[in-house]
Parts: structure tokens; C-alpha cells; sequence
């Protein structure tokens, strides 16, 4: 299976438009699947504050400010990239891209990016944080879900991301415009 998503990227010239389209419609599955994964960690973070009676540091707020910036962020990567599928599907022939909407293509591509890679800078924030956190307070075995979490998004982000390099590489060689 891994094999297949690293094909995308490093096999970039055999891949097909309906090879793309599959894979931005399985991240979008995956980015959804993530949402609710991290909602659901986030809202037993603040079960656990307030079971614990104690007052929420400073620590504790910019934890959840950026969680709930996580989540809204893959959201929107959610909606962009389904967005952007969508307008890939309306800007094919054949099995390529019709040349009139590369640029447009291209320009997406650099704002799913943009967006995504801001997203994954954010996670990374949050996690170090919490990791600050429960350094300070002597919980590093509070953070093993934390660490099983890291390991399947970050997996999940930098595929994604290099997928949307890839498929700019793909569509301005199959379009046939090398100005892009």
C-alpha cells in the first residue's frame, strides 16, 4: 500500500490523471479521519484539565488555541483539496490537463500547499508545546498518544504534500508548458 502513495511521488512520469484524482480523493478521506481523531484527543485534554481541579496555565490555553487551529486548518486543507480535485476533473482531457488551465491548476496547487504546510507547521508547534509541557511537569509517559498520534499525520501530511509537488511537475509535462 505505502508503495503505491511513494509511486505518486517518485515514479512522477508513469502516473496517470486518474492516479492523482484517486489519490487527492483518499487525502481528503484521510484529512477527515484526522480531523475527528485530533478533536477527539483535544476534547479529552480538556477533560482531563478539568478533572484535575487545577487552573489552566497559560501552557494549557495555547495548547488548545492551537489545537482548535489544527483542527480548523485541516478542515479548510479538507475543503481545499476536495476543491481542487474538482477543478482538476473540470480542467481534464483526455487522460492530461488541458493546457488554457495549467496556470490556474498551478496556482492551486501552490495555495493547497501553502495552506497544508502551514497546518503541519502549526501541529508541529502544538506537539512541541505539550512535549515543553509535560517536561515541566514530569508526565513524558502522559505523552505516548501524543507520539502515536505524530507518526501516522506526519506520514499522512508530507505524502501529502508531496504529492501536490508532484502533480505540479506532472501537469506542466503532460500539458505540455514549460513557462508554469
Amino acid at each position: 500500500m505505502c508503495s503505491r502513495y511513494f509511486s505518486v511521488i517518485t515514479h512522477t512520469a508513469e502516473k496517470t490523471l486518474e492516479d492523482y484524482l484517486a489519490f487527492f480523493q483518499a487525502i481528503v478521506i484521510a484529512h477527515l479521519l484526522l480531523v475527528v481523531l485530533y478533536a477527539v484527543q483535544i476534547a479529552f485534554h480538556v477533560v482531563l484539565m478539568d478533572s484535575d481541579n487545577h487552573t489552566a496555565t497559560f501552557t494549557d490555553m495555547l495548547v488548545l488555541a492551537l489545537g482548535a487551529c489544527v483542527v480548523l486548518l485541516w478542515l479548510v486543507d479538507a475543503a481545499l483539496s476536495t476543491h481542487f480535485g474538482s477543478r482538476l476533473r473540470k480542467a481534464s482531457i483526455s487522460d492530461s490537463v488541458n493546457p488554457e488551465k495549467v496556470d490556474a491548476l498551478v496556482h492551486r496547487n501552490r495555495v493547497c500547499t501553502a495552506v497544508g504546510s502551514f497546518a503541519l507547521t502549526i501541529y508541529l508547534a502544538r506537539f512541541c508545546v505539550e512535549l515543553l509541557q509535560a517536561s515541566q511537569q514530569g508526565q513524558m509517559a502522559a505523552m505516548q498518544e501524543c507520539i502515536v498520534v505524530l507518526a501516522p499525520v506526519l506520514f499522512v501530511k508530507v505524502i501529502r504534500l508531496l504529492t501536490f509537488h508532484s502533480f505540479g511537475c506532472w501537469v506542466r509535462t503532460t500539458a505540455g508548458t514549460a513557462s508554469v
